[in-house]
């Protein structure tokens, strides 16, 4: 074999390998949808609503709304109603309370969406949030609420 010959595979050999390490399918980069809570924004008003998914049971991914709200009296809960007809659609099976102090607690509820054993699918709209205590409120004055569109 001739010197040229043996350029040529070198040659072919490298853009080959330079090809493959170009094109060969790495990580995908996952994009990060966190949402920055302000703390004296949610201090000045403590319920907070925003949009995301995650995985349901079956793999697929699910709609679904966060919520974080701060708790100071006991037996609170939150009730989601239909902004248009004023229907209850959802309200939160748990209820909190405050610290055993008096001190207040931040939680997290996630209201799902899509249609579970324990929740119905909800349509495309505007929702009323409310935080409330055990009994169903009768009005929305004096309570903390919040407008989520979906």
């Amino acid at each position: 074999m001739n010197i040229e010959k043996l350029t040529e595979y070198g040659l072919t050999f490298l853009i080959i390998v330079i090809l493959t390490l170009t094109f060969w399918p790495g990580e995908k980069s996952k994009v990060d949808n966190q949402i920055v809570i302000n703390d004296d924004d949610f201090n000045n008003h403590p319920l907070v609503a925003w949009k995301g998914t995650h995985k349901k049971w079956d793999g697929k991914e699910g709609n679904i709304v966060n919520i974080k709200y701060r708790v100071t009296k006991s037996e609170t809960k939150l009730w989601i109603y239909d902004d248009e007809t004023r229907e209850l659609v959802h309200q939160q099976t748990l209820i909190r309370n405050p610290w055993p102090d008096g001190k207040h607690r931040d939680f997290t509820y996630v209201w799902k969406l899509y249609k579970t054993e324990r929740t119905k699918y909800i349509k495309p709209g505007q929702y009323v949030i409310v935080i409330g205590g055990l009994y169903e409120p009768v009005s929305l004055l004096g309570k903390i609420t919040s407008y989520i569109t979906i």
